[in-house]
């Protein structure tokens, strides 16, 4: 307790640098703090499931395609030999499909994510279960469990248990069971589960959630099965044991899970990279600062070795004064995390998930870890250095000079390269989001699709006809749209790819999707060579299809009059196909190539299949001056139909959610530029009061011999801006290589332009003179005889 009172009682002598050197610290500890939090609650997506290590999806790998898909086949007995879900390394499976469609309440209709799942189900995917009615869950084929806000949302505030949903397949399902939301993000969310059973015909699409045993080998278990095998009359497949932990960063899986969402671990990494620069500016400032703290101490330091001090007290002086000040300084961390961090997910988009537990274990590291490592240069420093050297140097820079400095140009190397790969970052963004996409954006409306019926109720298909064909009929008739389809946009065009051939040419992959006439028109697909489609003439019984620039190259067509696709299988099944037809579709046409999703990616090829009532959304172009007046009138339209919420989102914010995460990293990067150059100013400010401090006697010499105060500040500037000039060299290629390697693969990347590295070094001058002028302006104007008198 001595040695903090003491090391408290040191540091007050001081304050202006212990000020400064605290709120450097507590900046650098609050980006990083909320950077780490975001970045854990990423990597611990699903981890609210017990036993997430040893829970995994089946996965079905198509031989012809390689396509890796999640869903499969519902049936287990006699499925495949041997048979991987009766692997006794397979201690419990649970089988469920997803449906999304309407349910009733009431007679009010409400949309709904649903599972049907067994009693396995909740074992595995360990939800918080917050009210049941006491048996067990999903035993009885009448049930359901609901979550609580879609509980909120059906009863208000009316006890949920007991009562009943009309589901969207027309049975009557009675609550048993209301679940919360989970500690952590989960990747695939759900409203609502019904009980299900092996003869539901639904479950030829279902998907398989296994829990291993303990201390199984998941690659061990795959060897086992690394072979492709025929599945019942299905293609031939390799079935795989997939961790369920790895399913929030997995781009490539096929997975069709309502409200599936997937993490970006690239981002993730340019993150934590980009807090760790951050702290590291503020590490070299409080090393920085604290040197100085201790060259104003040397005399202190210098007679208690002279008096006996050993090097444990030594340490044990150091570490106490550390860690009062990097806990003063994480106390103001967290209070501007706390106060800031509504404004930082509001202004710059990072969602923020808290956890207690977290932020005591973050706190405790850095609390008793992070002195330590501030606390080893000035011990190394003052331990091996003598008495008489110590006492010698009271308030003379010494050799201390060339650390600062190494510490001072470390600080302006990282704060310049943030500042170069901000100013890059903002100049790809507004490239890529005014680049020429190749089809319109402008003035059209995207609605979500109405819900099918998930049953083979000719009532339930005949009633979702009746209202397709009523929106129709409004649309035809309201002079308020311009035109319409039901299509899907580019950014949701179907990527399973299909395996196809032209005759004489190799096999090859290639995404196709359903298009019609109306899609082309309201989009502004430009036809190539040939012709587009046209609803008037065109059918899905004419076996013709239409190909982007890219297909065209990649098919290796050169004349589209004799160019013929063969597929491995139909794209459109219609009730009397002849199906020992084989599947050759004739090319009508090529259209211009457009971009389908990120810009960071090619465009692909495509191949597009004719189909023009597809259940896909609904795309409406509309009056640019009545846009108020026709979302009124189509959600009034809608209402008549659907008792839900009329959503819709404008197919020009469709394109800007693809960058919301490079406006994050954008937004992010140009705060902690912001952040980064103010903790390096204030180490400025404090390197420099004292460096111009122990030169007050030479500079009342120089003026007393004549020197101006302009040659005086240029004098003092000289050493900061060689500083400044050499951090500027290290940092110009280190960004341009971070830069370029972070492009690599991109399809449409912006130049890394000159004037980057220019206004970056212009930017860290102006505000390093801005910080350095006001001290260095006061030295030159000094009386040189009230110095000399006062040495």
């Amino acid at each position: 307790m001595k040695v903090i009172q003491l090391g408290i009682r040191s540091l007050l002598r001081f304050r202006l640098y212990t000020t400064v050197n605290i709120l450097g610290l507590a900046l650098a500890l609050a980006c990083f703090i909320l950077i780490f939090r975001y970045v854990y609650s990423e990597y611990s997506t699903d981890h609210y499931i017990k036993d997430i290590g040893r829970v995994c999806f089946l996965t079905y790998e198509e031989e012809q395609t390689h396509n890796v898909r999640i869903t499969g086949s519902g049936k287990t007995a006699g499925w495949m030999s041997p048979n991987p879900l009766e692997d006794k390394d397979v201690e419990m499976m649970s089988v469920f499909y997803p449906f999304d469609g309407q349910i009733m309440v009431n007679e009010q209709s409400y949309s709904a994510a649903s599972f049907a799942a067994d009693t396995n189900f909740f074992k595995l995917l360990t939800l918080p279960i917050l009210k049941t009615n006491g048996s067990p869950l999903l035993a009885r084929p009448d049930e359901v469990i609901v979550s609580e806000e879609l509980a909120d949302k059906l009863f208000a505030k009316a006890d949920p248990i007991g009562q009943t949903i009309v589901s969207s397949k027309g049975d009557l399902l009675t609550v048993t069971g209301v679940f919360g939301k989970p500690r952590t993000k989960i990747s695939f969310s759900f409203d609502m589960v019904e009980s299900s059973h092996e003869e539901d015909d639904k479950l030829v699409g279902s998907y398989h959630l296994v829990l291993l045993r303990k201390g199984c080998d998941v690659k061990a278990l795959n060897a086992r099965y690394d072979q492709f095998k025929k599945i019942g009359e299905e293609d031939r497949y390799k079935v795989q044991f997939f961790p369920l932990k790895k399913l929030y960063f997995d781009n490539q899986l096929i997975t069709f899970l309502p409200k599936k969402v997937t993490g970006n671990i690239t981002y993730l990494l340019l993150l934590f990279g980009v807090a760790l620069l951050i702290l590291f500016i503020g590490l070299f400032n409080f090393v920085n600062i604290y040197t100085v703290l201790m060259l104003k101490r040397a005399r202190e330091f210098g007679m208690k070795k002279v008096f006996g001090a050993n090097k444990r007290q030594l340490a044990m002086q150091l570490y106490a004064e550390n860690i009062v000040m990097t806990g003063i300084a994480l106390f103001i961390a967290w209070v501007l995390v706390e106060l800031g961090s509504l404004l930082f997910h509001a202004y710059i988009g990072l969602p923020t998930r808290s956890s207690f537990s977290f932020n005591i274990l973050l706190s405790v590291g850095i609390l008793f870890i992070l002195p330590l490592v501030t606390s080893l240069y000035p011990y190394i420093r003052y331990m091996y250095a003598s008495p008489i050297t110590s006492i010698r140097s009271v308030n003379r820079a010494g050799a201390s000079v060339v650390s600062r400095s190494l510490f001072l140009c470390c600080q302006y190397t990282i704060t310049i390269a943030l500042i170069i790969s901000s100013l890059f970052f903002i100049r790809q963004l507004n490239f890529m989001m005014n680049m020429d996409l190749g089809y319109e954006t402008e003035n059209i409306i995207k609605i979500p699709p109405l819900r099918s019926p998930n049953s083979n109720s000719m009532d339930a298909w005949n009633e979702y006809f009746r209202k397709m064909e009523y929106v129709e009929k409004a649309l035809k008739e309201s002079p308020l749209v311009l035109d319409y389809a039901f299509a899907n946009t580019p950014s949701n065009i179907n990527s399973t790819p299909y395996s196809v051939y032209v005759p004489g040419k190799e096999r090859m992959n290639i995404s196709a999707d359903v298009s019609s006439g109306s899609q082309f028109r309201i989009l502004g697909f430009k036809p190539k060579v040939g012709r587009i489609w046209d609803d008037s003439i065109d059918s899905f019984e004419d076996f013709n299809v239409i190909i982007n620039e890219s297909a065209k190259a990649v098919l290796g067509i050169t004349d589209i009059d004799k160019a013929t696709v063969i597929s491995d299988g139909f794209f459109v099944w219609y009730s009397g196909i002849d199906k020992d037809r084989r599947p050759e579709y004739r090319v009508i046409g090529v259209i211009e190539d457009f971009n389908t999703g990120h810009l960071s990616k090619a465009v692909p090829p495509l191949i597009f299949y004719y189909y023009k009532h597809s259940q896909a959304s609904l795309l409406v172009k509309i009056i640019p001056d009545k846009k108020q007046e026709t979302i009124s009138w189509l959600r009034q339209v809608y209402g008549e139909i659907s008792g839900d919420t009329f959503s819709y989102q404008f197919l020009e914010d469709e394109v800007k959610a693809l960058y919301d995460s490079d406006r994050m990293l954008t937004h992010i990067l140009t705060f902690f530029s912001i952040i980064a150059i103010l903790i390096s100013s204030m180490g400025l400010f404090s390197l420099s009061l004292f460096d111009i401090q122990q030169r007050y006697h030479e500079i009342a010499i120089r003026k007393v011999n004549g020197a101006s105060s302009g040659a005086i500040l240029l004098l003092l500037l000289r050493k900061y801006y060689l500083l400044l000039g050499l951090a500027f060299l290290i940092a110009a290629p280190i960004s341009w290589l971070a830069i370029t390697k972070y492009l690599e693969g991109f399809a449409h990347k912006a130049s890394i332009a000159w004037w980057l590295f220019v206004v970056a070094f212009i930017v860290t001058a102006a505000i390093s003179l801005l910080t350095l002028i006001i001290q260095i302006t006061k030295a030159a104007n000094t009386d040189p005889s009230k110095v000399i008198r006062a040495e």
